[in-house]
């Protein structure tokens, strides 16, 4: 027998030759010469032979005969290519549409918040509560006020500085603009009006409504006077009512300024009685009957101003008031001075701030006037800290001006302590206290001490 060695020996010898002969080891790879590649298996040859590298030709090969039996494949490949291109220049030309239509609605957008009496355009188209000129309350308030355009004028260029910011802040929170007009019955958009219950601010907060919607009063600063933070405060209030009272905006007024817990009691009488619980149904007080017609007789006037003879003036579209940032105490009427403006000029916009001196303790923002805001800011910026008041009385304080007589009120039929209290923004113990209560009963026709005042003041609306 053949030994392992001599058979190795055998096959080194024949790939010798094979080599020596011309030929090469791809050569005996070639699968059509199989009796060449069986007896290189058969000696062991194969590890000499390298295996083909053509891997791109044999896809070729695969394609072109694909292709062969199916002809259609180069056809089909070019609809889909084509299917894709058109797919593409759809989506391009349609967000070209799309963005011509929005930049036509922009600009048309644009031009009628720029034209002459824009933000009162913009009042208009916000008006979001029904027309209720045909009440005979809101006809009597609308003959009344119609008669004195005049008035009406002064009103309208008063809230000319303040408006913009209020309508802003309507839009942001999708409310109703008529809402807008509500300073003009509260205080007639007057920062530092003042009521006898104690209401103080444009939006005629009592202390204690303040209080729970986050207006901070102090000695020397009262945020129910700042125009931003009262109305941010106001439209608070506003929408919980509205939340409470499910969308009913004449009964979310009548709460505001009688009190949600009354208009609710109202309607509970009004449900177990089987009448109707809008607002012109309800057993409201006298003032809050007027209330809320007085606003719809304004809303009237203001949306044609021409068939009752008001020539409003346009209110540009742009923010009139800026606010910045100052840690520092600064004097608002030195202030005002030295960059050549009336003395009010800060002090005015800035009647949070009681004594005319900041304190950043409490509130670091100062609003200005945006047309002079870089001649005011440069100046406030080089002024130095002015001396701290936060320990002095304050000089616009209610309790300071109302010492003198007290002022009286005569108990009706279905007056309780706690409603007199509240309405004059006073607690029940105080009331008690004054009258030398010992008990919480009270008559019809009992005359109650709820605090003093100096001299009468005259009503905003």
């Amino acid at each position: 027998m053949t030994t392992k060695k001599q058979i190795n020996a055998t096959a080194s010898l024949v790939a010798t030759l094979i080599l020596w002969a011309g030929f090469s080891a791809p050569a005996l790879a070639n699968p059509d010469d199989r009796q060449l590649q069986n007896v290189a298996k058969e000696l062991g040859l194969l590890r000499y032979v390298q295996q083909p590298a053509v891997p791109q030709k044999r896809q070729v090969q695969q394609a072109r005969s694909q292709a062969k039996h199916d002809p259609y494949a180069a056809k089909r490949q070019q609809i889909l290519q084509q299917n894709i291109a058109r797919k593409k220049a759809y989506q391009a030309r349609l967000a070209q549409q799309q963005r011509a239509k929005y930049q036509k609605v922009h600009k048309l957008r644009t031009q009628q918040q720029n034209r002459h009496g824009n933000v009162w355009n913009r009042l208009y188209q916000g008006f979001q509560i029904r027309n209720y000129n045909k009440q005979p309350l809101v006809r009597k308030f609308t003959k009344q006020f119609s008669k004195d355009p005049r008035r009406i004028q002064r009103l309208a260029d008063r809230s000319s500085q303040y408006l913009y910011m209020v309508v802003n802040e309507l839009n942001r929170r999708r409310m109703p603009t008529e809402l807008a007009l509500l300073p003009f019955v509260e205080s007639a958009y007057r920062n530092k009006a003042y009521s006898h219950a104690g209401a103080a601010g444009m939006w005629q907060f009592i202390p204690a409504t303040g209080r729970r919607f986050g207006l901070q009063q102090t000695r020397s600063y009262d945020a129910r006077l700042d125009p931003y933070k009262s109305t941010k405060a106001a439209f608070d209030y506003l929408q919980r009512l509205n939340r409470q009272f499910r969308g009913d905006w004449l009964l979310s007024l009548a709460a505001y300024n009688a009190g949600e817990y009354r208009v609710h009691r109202e309607i509970a009488k009004n449900r177990a009685r089987g009448k109707r619980t809008d607002f012109w149904s309800l057993d409201l007080p006298k003032e809050t009957k007027q209330y809320v017609p007085r606003l719809l007789a304004f809303k009237e006037i203001f949306r044609n101003p021409q068939h009752f003879r008001v020539q409003l003036r346009g209110i540009p579209n742009t923010h009139a008031l800026t606010q910045i940032r100052v840690n520092k105490a600064v004097d608002l009427k030195k202030a005002a001075l030295v960059a050549g403006l009336p003395a009010d000029t800060l002090s005015s916009l800035n009647s949070g701030f009681l004594h005319g001196i900041t304190t950043p303790r409490y509130s670091n923002l100062i609003i200005l006037p945006r047309q002079h805001a870089g001649r005011l800011n440069q100046v406030i910026q080089r002024l130095p800290p002015a001396a701290d008041v936060h320990n002095k009385p304050a000089r616009r304080s209610y309790k300071r001006r109302s010492r003198g007589r007290y002022v009286i009120h005569k108990v009706r039929r279905g007056d309780n302590l706690y409603r007199i209290a509240r309405k004059h923004g006073i607690s029940v113990k105080r009331l008690k206290r004054l009258n030398n209560l010992r008990s919480n009963k009270i008559k019809p026709g009992k005359r109650l001490k709820i605090a003093s005042k100096a001299r009468a003041r005259k009503r905003y609306s």
